[in-house]
């Protein structure tokens, strides 16, 4: 009797998973195969990734060779064009060296222009991006305002941006340049004040506030000990206001007493 109820549990189990398999199989069928084109495609597409940074690797190497016995001209094309065909890395170091052949060739708005294209690519890698864009503003100090400066150097100016203390520099210089002194006061106190600066920067923040002192004004103490003079004196100035003003009438003589005589 056992072994009967049994089998008919086991027809049952069996009836109900056969139901089951008819209503959901083929979504399960489904998702088995997703699962492995997905596995598949990102394998593919790190192979691919791979591959691609190799290449890229590859060609970088073979244009900073091929550099080094062209005319400027001729080097600063061959990194634009390696510039605009490679991956975003390569690309910001592409246009770092295309920059610097342009500045030999005696072009420096195409240096800045370059320089420009990669720091303003959202796709460049963040450390990158900021290595670019403080090359850029250095290439422009001497020229830019100090709000074209803050304009382009902001972003770098946060606590937590590896290029800060470079960008505070650069502002700082810059607003020395324009004579707004609070400005590169507070850009170089920053520098000295973050412990992971480089000590070339901090000796430069030095010198650069030794020679701002005497451009900024040492805020007034009004001593106590003055307080109590300042009280003296306007208490004498009342008493004398108080006094009877002087005249220049003679007093009037007495007559002498001839009655006495």
């Amino acid at each position: 009797m056992t072994d009967l109820f049994s089998e008919i549990e086991q027809d049952l189990r069996r009836e109900q998973a056969n139901k089951l398999w008819e209503k959901y199989g083929v979504y399960l069928v489904g998702l088995a195969v997703g699962i492995v084109l997905v596995a598949s495609a990102f394998v593919g597409w790190r192979a691919w990734n791979t591959s691609r940074a190799h290449d890229a690797s590859a060609q970088y190497d073979l244009v900073v060779a091929a550099a080094a016995t062209q005319k400027p001209e001729e080097a600063a094309a061959a990194f634009g064009a390696l510039a605009a065909d490679t991956t975003p890395a390569y690309a910001a170091l592409a246009a770092v060296h295309q920059a610097d052949a342009l500045l030999k060739a005696g072009d420096k708005a195409g240096a800045i222009a370059a320089l420009d294209k990669a720091g303003n690519d959202k796709s460049t890698p963040a450390m990158l991006r900021g290595m670019v864009q403080i090359k850029a503003g250095m290439l422009v100090a001497d020229t830019a305002t100090y709000e074209e400066m803050n304009a382009r150097l902001a972003s770098l100016n946060e606590a937590d941006n590896p290029w800060r203390n470079s960008a505070r520099e650069l502002l700082g210089l810059s607003a020395y340049k324009s004579k707004n002194y609070a400005e590169a006061q507070a850009n170089f106190a920053a520098i000295i004040g973050d412990p992971t600066a480089q000590a070339g920067l901090r000796d430069r923040a030095h010198v650069m506030q030794a020679l701002l002192a005497p451009h900024i004004l040492a805020p007034v103490v009004v001593s106590p000990a003055t307080v109590p003079a300042a009280d003296a004196a306007s208490e004498s100035d009342d008493v004398k206001a108080d006094a009877p003003a002087p005249t220049n009438e003679a007093p009037a003589q007495v007559a002498p007493d001839t009655k006495a005589e």
